[in-house]
């Protein structure tokens, strides 16, 4: 560890490299929460009911 320490304590401009990665972090994180409060209802419940429905082809392909 003392060696990765070392290294990245020599390159110029490292600093900025945790804040940029906070940046884009919470820049996608409001991005998500924004389109999740804007979905429309009915989009909502379509996603919500899609892993209870049942899918012939699905069946199908499990089925040899």
């Amino acid at each position: 560890m003392r060696i990765v320490s070392r290294i990245l304590s020599e390159v110029d401009g490292i600093y900025w490299f945790p804040l940029i990665a906070l940046i884009i972090f919470i820049s996608f994180f409001v991005a998500i929460a924004i389109h999740t409060y804007t979905i429309k209802k009915d989009r909502s419940d379509e996603l919500a009911r899609l892993p209870l429905e049942e899918d012939d082809e699905l069946k199908n392909d499990v089925n040899f």
